[in-house]
């Protein structure tokens, strides 16, 4: 049997969901680094056969299964999705997006135009968190969307304007924002479905147990306050599909839908019917 190609980030929110698969090192799991966005494109041309990918991709049509229970999501404030800005808001033209971002790009388009009635220019860049608002021509743009751990070091004085996207979602629509899903190529009714299904379960449950050294780990290689990370990775980032996070992710498709930010893709709301039949069974009706 060839080995499976799993595509990871290397952000610290993934960890809890990668440790099994970064301890066990099985000969027949390949693991592939990448920021989000190089995932998403990788799974699409058939490269990987699972991978951490933007949730919007999934709603673009990228991969044909979902794994049920997992992914990286917010209920309020994330820290690590942020927007930066030397303007006030509704006065901003142009934004700096991160290249490794899809999903946070939608949001802040559909936030921008629900809230202040904006449809800025986007300019997609490299983020240096000690200089967010340097473009790839070397001049000074308005504003820049940062994410993962380079938003997490951006300076409190960094700009006059800071949100947090997580919680001006939930401030906005009232919903979790789900950011990341494991995406298969393969479809729920293939074999290797339920393989990789099993695995990717196992690695999250592993990192659930190994939370508190995970945390001492980060704590020592990026030189952040332990307790900053265990309130990071236990109360900012939710790992569970839940009825809530569910609700949040449908409601983010039928708002990308409405703003032609991805088709309206029937696979995709049979898809997301499928994990709401699946956290049922799995819970018996209670959803959690």
């Amino acid at each position: 049997m060839s080995p499976l190609r799993i595509g990871v980030i290397s952000f610290v929110n993934s960890l809890p969901l990668i440790r099994g698969l970064e301890k066990q090192r099985s000969p027949e799991v390949e693991l592939v680094y990448a920021n989000p966005s190089s995932l998403a494109d990788r799974l699409r041309y058939g490269e990987l056969d699972a991978a951490l990918i933007p949730a919007v991709e999934y709603l673009r049509g990228v991969g044909a299964g979902v794994v049920p229970g997992l992914c990286i999501a917010s209920r309020g404030p994330v820290e690590s999705i942020r927007l930066v800005s030397q303007w006030m808001l509704e006065e901003v033209g142009s934004v700096l997006v991160d290249q490794a971002s899809r999903s946070s790009v939608a949001m802040l388009r559909l936030l921008m135009d629900r809230v202040h009635r904006r449809s800025p220019d986007f300019f997609s860049f490299r983020p240096d968190p000690a200089q967010p608002f340097l473009g790839p021509d070397g001049r000074d743009a308005p504003a820049a969307l940062i994410i993962g751990d380079a938003a997490m070091e951006l300076a409190d004085d960094v700009a006059p304007f800071t949100v947090d996207l997580g919680e001006w979602w939930e401030n906005t629509f009232h919903r979790p924002f789900v950011y990341a899903l494991w995406v298969t190529r393969a479809a729920p009714d293939a074999p290797e479905f339920e393989r990789l299904s099993t695995l990717l379960r196992a690695s999250a449950e592993q990192g659930r147990r190994e939370l508190p050294r995970i945390c001492e780990e980060v704590a020592e290689t990026r030189r952040w306050p332990e307790s900053r990370v265990h309130e990071y990775l236990t109360r900012r980032i939710h790992y569970t599909l839940d009825n809530e996070t569910l609700a949040g992710l449908s409601l983010f498709r039928d708002l990308c839908v409405e703003n032609y930010l991805c088709p309206d893709r029937p696979e995709v709301l049979d898809g997301l019917a499928g994990l709401k039949g699946e956290l049922e069974r799995a819970t018996g009706g209670s959803g959690r």
